[in-house]
């Protein structure tokens, strides 16, 4: 991965940080190098090393190898809260690693307990996503699904209430959320088809005009979540 910001909250996220590389005469803050020579190896390379190590055609200064721990939803009960408001996102099929990362900025910024990966979704960790999210993939815990009844399980553990964003679904400026949600978003144009519906408990829309195409997913995500917590009083603040 690579960008200072990126890195910074890699560190203070607690990942493991396992290598550094800066280009001479990076730009870095001397708290950002100072915190990341505490943390693991620093190297400082030319240019073209960099280049080749970075995953963008124009890459930044600082390029960090980051070792990433995959959590089975299975613990995700374990690491919410027993009682009061939480908010699971979940993303079953999103395959789009920029959509993908900003749902999780956004579930950062909104108050999002956690959120959960399903087999067909991208991987959390392409580097991709880690970009768009601008960090908050470091401070969003992050867990995964084989299958969707392992998701079921986990989430009726938590007692959260399955929310489903669908076209078809109740105004979402006249629904009430339950304290606790697991919010599932799907991709544009196949949705949510593959989920049981009897595991869905409510479904939730967000109005526009007749004829303009839908939303993507990342756009209507980040609107629910805000509604979410603004209808709840929470982080919007």
């Amino acid at each position: 991965m690579e960008g200072p910001l990126v890195l910074a909250a890699a560190v203070d996220g607690g990942a493991v940080v396992e290598q550094v590389f800066m280009s001479q005469g990076a730009a870095a803050s001397e708290e950002l190098q100072s915190r990341l020579a505490g943390a693991c190896e620093v190297w400082s390379v030319d240019q073209r090393t960099l280049e080749s190590l970075a995953q963008t055609k124009t890459p930044q200064s600082i390029v960090g190898v980051v070792r990433f721990v995959h959590e089975p939803v299975e613990r995700l009960p374990s690491r919410l809260p027993s009682s009061g408001a939480v908010l699971v996102v979940t993303l079953p099929d999103i395959a789009d690693p920029g959509n993908a990362g900003t749902l999780i900025r956004s579930a950062d910024a909104f108050g999002a307990r956690a959120v959960c990966f399903g087999p067909t979704a991208v991987e959390p960790y392409n580097d991709k996503v880690v970009r768009a999210s601008m960090g908050a993939l470091f401070r969003v815990p992050i867990f995964q699904y084989a299958k969707w009844q392992q998701l079921v399980s986990a989430v009726r553990e938590a007692r959260l209430f399955v929310i489903a964003a669908e076209a078809s679904g109740q105004d979402v400026r006249l629904f009430e959320p339950p304290e606790r949600a697991a919010l599932l978003i799907g991709q544009e144009r196949s949705g949510l088809e593959d989920i049981p519906r009897a595991d869905i408990d409510a479904s939730v829309a967000i109005p526009q005009r007749s004829g303009v195409d839908s939303l993507n997913a990342a756009v209507a995500g980040s609107i629910l979540m805000y509604e979410f917590a603004r209808a709840r009083g929470t982080n919007t603040t």
